[in-house]
């Protein structure tokens, strides 16, 4: 019976034990031996380099541009998303009609895939046949066949308004959950003292709300790390390669260039960097609470 009562457990835990083994633990170790290796398809054979691949990686102008692109994205995206997704949160908190319509629509961009959402924005966007520029001649009374993931400059705008119009409704929902927790008596009592609304809402609101604003902002941060779903439809790192984000980058070593020990080791080098960027925001939510 103590036999029985000690392997019943493990029994259970066991077929969630062999998925994590095949699904995470196997491929993670296996990647980890990938990046001390040369693995190169114009090159024969495996080769073991050590730390070769690692230093490649801290040298490579590309990989240190895909970084910048990722960066430049990554805080065009949170700061309009947060902004935009608290005032909306705000104007939600407050009861009218057809709220619950309108707080269904907000959600509906978050459930298509993001690839789709890309080639969505993409045909929008077309210099010929896009709405975009149809309205943008309506506007303005002249022909307009602006090619806005030409250019460098359009190109990040697109994908950040892409990514904006998509995972906004995300920040609203957590940020709506949040204000509607706040307790009722402490805004009550700064209005009985004659604080308007904005002062309400820089003092009291955001202070109170800091743990959840800091919860936001880093599943955000995390998901925009990874940005490539928009890039791979919409830009596919161009032009050139001025929007290579740097999973796309990585993508493009594994899958074009078949450089996989290298790959392998650029993985592991964006795991450091978001693990510090975790750390850093954790952080900062202990400070907070």
């Amino acid at each position: 019976m103590r036999k029985r009562r000690f392997l019943r457990p493990w029994v259970m835990v066991l077929p969630s034990l062999g998925i994590i083994l095949a699904v995470v633990i196997f491929p993670l170790l296996y990647s980890l031996r990938l990046s001390f290796i040369q693995w190169d398809a114009l090159v024969p054979g495996q080769k073991f380099v050590g730390l070769k691949n690692f230093a490649q990686v801290i040298t490579d102008i590309r990989f240190l541009a895909s970084l910048g692109h990722t960066g430049i994205l990554l805080s065009g995206i949170i700061t309009i998303e947060f902004f935009l997704g608290f005032l909306l949160a705000l104007c939600l908190l407050e009861e009218f009609k057809l709220k619950k319509f309108v707080t269904a629509m907000f959600i509906l961009p978050v459930t298509i895939i993001p690839t789709v959402a890309g080639f969505i924005w993409k045909l929008m966007l077309d210099a010929q046949y896009g709405p975009v520029n149809h309205v943008l001649s309506i506007m303005l009374r002249r022909d307009i066949q602006y090619t806005w993931l030409a250019h460098t400059n359009t190109a990040y705008i697109s994908l950040i308004v892409t990514d904006v119009w998509q995972w906004t409704p995300f920040m609203i929902l957590v940020l709506l959950a949040g204000l509607v927790a706040l307790p009722k008596d402490t805004l009550e009592a700064a209005e009985i003292d004659g604080a308007s609304e904005w002062q309400k809402v820089r003092f009291i609101t955001l202070p109170m709300l800091k743990p959840v604003i800091v919860v936001a902002l880093l599943i955000r941060s995390l998901d925009s790390l990874k940005l490539f779903d928009i890039v791979f439809a919409m830009t596919q790192g161009g032009p050139g390669t001025s929007t290579e984000t740097l999973s796309y980058y990585i993508y493009r070593n594994g899958f074009e260039y078949f450089r996989m020990g290298y790959t392998a080791a650029m993985s592991y080098v964006v795991l450091a960097i978001v693990s510090t960027v975790i750390a850093l925001l954790l952080e900062r939510l202990r400070e907070t609470t």
